[in-house]
Formats: C-alpha cells, sequence, structure tokens
C-alpha cells in the first residue's frame, strides 16, 4: 500500500489502542501485586447509625467533603489525635472532591481519606452521555477476588482492603453519590469498622441535615 492510499483515520486508531493496551498492563500488574481479601466471608456487615433517606426526587447538590466529618469525631473513633485537613477537587472530568485528615505527628501522612463524587459535580458531556456514579462505583469493583461486598449501608457498598489502589477503602453508592473512605491505622480489621462508621455519619450529615 503506498503512502498516500493510508486512511487518515488509521494511525490516530493505532495510538488509541496502544494506549489503551498499556492502561490494562499497568491495572493488570496493580492487581497482580495485590493480597486477595480473606475468602471465609463473602459479605461483611455493618452496625447502623440511624436511618439515611435522600430525596430521590431531586439531584443531590455537591457539597464539600470535609464539611461532612468533623476531625473530632475522627479522632474518637481512632483514639489518635490528627492535624489539619486538606480539601482537593482534582483536575478531571468526574468531580472528584477529596478531603484528607493528616497525622498530628506528620503532616504528611493521610490517616483518614474521604473522596465524594456528586452527578451534579460531573461535567455536563459525560452525563449527556449517561455516565454516572453508579459506572464509577462499579469500575472500582474491580474483582471478587480483592473486594467484598458490605451489607446495609448505602443502596450498595464494598469493601476493597487497606491501602492506596482505587479499590483500596470503603466503597458506597447512595442514590446520585458515590463515597470512598480510606482509614490507614495499620490494623485492617479497625480500618474496616472505622470505614463503615465514619461513612455513617458522613452519608447522614450530608442527607439528613
Amino acid at each position: 500500500m503506498r503512502e498516500k492510499d493510508i486512511p487518515r483515520w488509521l494511525l490516530p486508531a493505532l495510538v488509541f489502542i496502544f494506549l489503551a493496551a498499556i492502561v490494562a498492563f499497568l491495572f493488570a500488574r496493580g492487581l497482580g501485586k495485590s493480597v486477595p481479601l480473606d475468602e471465609r466471608s463473602s459479605s461483611i456487615g455493618v452496625v447502623q447509625s440511624g436511618e439515611i433517606n435522600p430525596d430521590r426526587r431531586e439531584p443531590t447538590t455537591p457539597r464539600d467533603p470535609c464539611s461532612l466529618l468533623m476531625l473530632e469525631e475522627i479522632e474518637d473513633e481512632l483514639g489518635i489525635q490528627l492535624g489539619e485537613s486538606s480539601f482537593e477537587v482534582t483536575d478531571d472530568p468526574i468531580g472528584e472532591m477529596i478531603c484528607t485528615f493528616h497525622g498530628a505527628d506528620d503532616g504528611n501522612l493521610p490517616v483518614v481519606r474521604l473522596v465524594v463524587v456528586f452527578n451534579e459535580g460531573m461535567k455536563p458531556f459525560l452525563r449527556q452521555n449517561g455516565y454516572s456514579v453508579g459506572h464509577l462505583y462499579a469500575g472500582r469493583n474491580v474483582s471478587d477476588r480483592y473486594t467484598k461486598p458490605v451489607a446495609d449501608i448505602g443502596d450498595e457498598a464494598f469493601w476493597g482492603g487497606s491501602g492506596v489502589e482505587l479499590w483500596n477503602g470503603l466503597h458506597v453508592l447512595l442514590w446520585d453519590v458515590y463515597l470512598q473512605i480510606n482509614v490507614n491505622s495499620g490494623d485492617e480489621g479497625k480500618d474496616l469498622d472505622a470505614s463503615q462508621k465514619l461513612a455513617l455519619i458522613a452519608l447522614e450529615r450530608l442527607f439528613n441535615e
């Protein structure tokens, strides 16, 4: 085939396929390094802390995640002293908002990280093409080897273990809101328990206040 006969769309398509293959390889590599969760339990329960009632007739207004958890609530739950919290909005179309609570001794150590995504906070072109927090939630629930369902919180929830990968932490889908909370105490059992309790506090404050 002569150069002038090569379709103009072919090179961009090949570049896209190449980049997609790299992303898939890196993601699979990250999964390979992870330790599967305990397979003795297929579902994790949660202690209820009141009733959460989102108004499903109206979209939920985006809210700063740092307003959903108080420093004292986290300190009481973990039994440690924390430093200042920091707020960040990621530069991406889904509009992730992140509140990080740092340790008192090391300001760079993230003890609790709360991520919230609202359908209303996404870029219009995503919503217009049908993308929602439900798709985000499903995309981070990577495998039943690495995640476990969590009962009685939100519409759906799963636990992805302690760590810093996208699937780690407690993930909750409730109405048009996706919430992810990571607790890093050094004890995975304690992390799970604290994540459930703090997630309920945050959701109650978001939907009931």
